[in-house]
């Protein structure tokens, strides 16, 4: 009786594995196609994205401030590696970056190394939708399409049929068969720009145990980065009260952190070098006792013009103006009227030829104004140069530094929060061997691709230029050379420097798997970085 009843399901059974092992292909194939033509993930070897997207990392923290950075861990990998001796500095960008507050162990730093970002990208996208300009994209690499770094991703910051220059750190664009006169500057959107805002200082981290910081430092502390005026209850606290109706003031001191392009990732490289910066974000949470008589003003000093923000009875004033005469250039009022006793949060831009400010998040003011060109703007950021001699030696000739002075009077008030941030900048540079690849041909010379103003490159139909946010320590178009012969053979495509259509894979779309934590001190790292996860931008 047993043994019938088994004969009679043993089919049944059989079926069921059956369906089952159909169910499972029919998944498989799905999953293939899907991220095959819809939908792939990619892991993030490098840096050249950061602070946008990490590479393989440590996150370091500092004991005095407790601020969390990352910093490239390849060097720190391959220094325990080579047993070599010495703890490495940890740095606290917030208050210095030339004196340590910490050193560690270079087998303990390495230890804490974790995997970069792992992104998904929209593969098959711009059969529908053309590329946009600040698109961060994921493509082959012209240069090395059969090689060990076939898979490149960049921010997309040169589009087809136009002429391109780097100016100062900014993107200048014009027809292609435009001169560099005729050559404007091209501005973010606002959620571009928000998303690669890079932090120089935050008063949120301001050291409050003074007495330990020196002793970590072992010598006296300069200061916070302001200089302010005699009255206020800066240094060991992180809320700045000023209790009267007569003028404050607060100075940057650039000697004490530089307002330049420096990047946290990039800790360990020593040999970059800094170039001063003039796109910055000036925020802070502002309480006013007295709203009607309060009067403030933000002055920033750069390229040889006055940037003023001025705010009093009921309105907010911007204005651009030459440093020297003040004559007004461009000017723009707005009405504003705080709320008394009712915090707010303030922001000032200054970035890509635009002022804007920005109350409890939204653009109550802007005026964007223009140099005349690219030229224009190059001499203007190296005040008493040539032209000539700015690109013999375009590393070298360093933008004259930024200045900040903002003032306050009439009322009673408090700053938080006081965050200074800056602009991605793109970098001049030189094309060297190192860069290039034998198998393509002679290596190029000469000044980097869109960096010089004498000689204009040109961005052919089909063609897209990609930079890296992390400027610095980037492998981009500036620097490439000539294409791999397949691609020439296949496609027909000998410009260097950019990328073809056809090899762009598709559009970055989040980072759904962020750098993962270890469960345990000095464990392996498997557990996803949750607070991480983000849309990119």
């Amino acid at each position: 009786m047993n043994a019938t009843r088994a004969s009679e399901h043993a089919p049944q059974i059989t079926s069921g594995i059956i369906d089952t092992i159909q169910s499972l292909i029919v998944a498989f194939v799905f999953a293939m196609a899907f991220r095959g033509f819809i939908l792939e993930g990619f892991v993030i070897p490098t840096g050249s994205m950061a602070p946008t997207l990490m590479g393989a990392h440590v996150r370091l923290r500092s004991p005095v401030t407790g601020y969390e950075y990352a910093a490239d861990s390849a060097e720190l990998i391959m220094a325990a590696m080579s047993k070599m001796q010495g703890p490495r500095p940890i740095f606290d960008p917030m208050i210095t970056r030339q004196l340590p507050v910490q050193m560690m162990p270079n087998e303990e730093l390495a230890a804490e190394s974790r995997m970069g970002d792992r992104v998904l990208v929209l593969k098959y996208l711009f059969p529908f939708t053309a590329p946009k300009r600040w698109d961060v994209v994921v493509f082959k690499n012209p240069t090395d399409p059969v090689g060990d770094a076939v898979y490149y991703i960049k921010r997309l910051v040169g589009m087809p049929d136009e002429t391109l220059l780097i100016s100062d750190g900014d993107i200048f664009t014009g027809p292609i068969s435009a001169s560099a006169d005729e050559m404007r500057i091209q501005r973010k959107p606002e959620y571009i720009q928000r998303a690669v805002w890079q932090p120089v200082y935050d008063s949120d981290f301001q050291p409050t145990d003074i007495p330990r910081l020196e002793s970590v430092l072992r010598r006296s502390w300069a200061g916070a980065p302001w200089t302010a005026s005699e009255g206020w209850k800066i240094r060991g606290e992180r809320a700045w009260t000023w209790e009267k109706k007569t003028s404050a003031s607060l100075t940057w001191s650039n000697d004490i952190l530089a307002l330049d392009d420096w990047n946290a990732y990039n800790t360990y490289r020593r040999e970059i070098a800094l170039f001063p910066t003039a796109d910055l974000s000036i925020a802070a949470a502002l309480d006013v006792s007295d709203a009607n008589a309060f009067h403030t003003t933000l002055n920033l000093t750069a390229r040889g013009m006055l940037y003023q923000f001025d705010f009093a009875n009921g309105q907010v004033v911007l204005s651009v103006q030459q440093a020297e005469s003040h004559e007004v250039i461009a000017t723009v009022t707005r009405p504003f009227i705080p709320k008394s006793n009712e915090p707010l949060w303030l922001e000032m831009w200054h970035v890509d030829q635009e002022m804007s400010v920005f109350v409890n998040g939204e653009r109550i003011a802007d005026l964007q104004y223009d140099f005349g060109g690219p030229i224009k703007r190059i001499l203007a950021s190296h005040f008493g140069r040539s032209l000539e001699q700015v690109l013999a030696n375009p590393m070298g000739q360093r933008p004259t530094p930024t200045g900040i002075q903002w003032t306050f009077d009439g009322a009673p008030f408090t700053l938080r929060r006081v965050e200074v941030k800056r602009d991605l900048y793109y970098r001049p540079d030189f094309l060297s061997a190192n860069n290039q690849f034998p198998t393509n041909g002679p290596s190029l010379a000469g000044l980097a691709f869109a960096t010089d103003p004498m000689n204009l490159s040109r961005v052919k139909p089909g063609e897209y230029v990609m930079f890296g946010d992390n400027s610095g320590a980037s492998k981009d178009s500036r620097l490439w050379g000539r294409p791999h012969p397949l691609v020439v053979s296949e496609l027909g495509i000998e410009s260097p420097f950019i990328v073809p259509s056809q090899m762009v894979i598709g559009k970055a779309w989040s980072v759904y798997f962020p750098a993962p934590l270890p469960l345990t001190p000095g464990g392996r790292s498997f557990i996803p970085d949750f607070g991480r996860v983000r849309f990119i931008r």
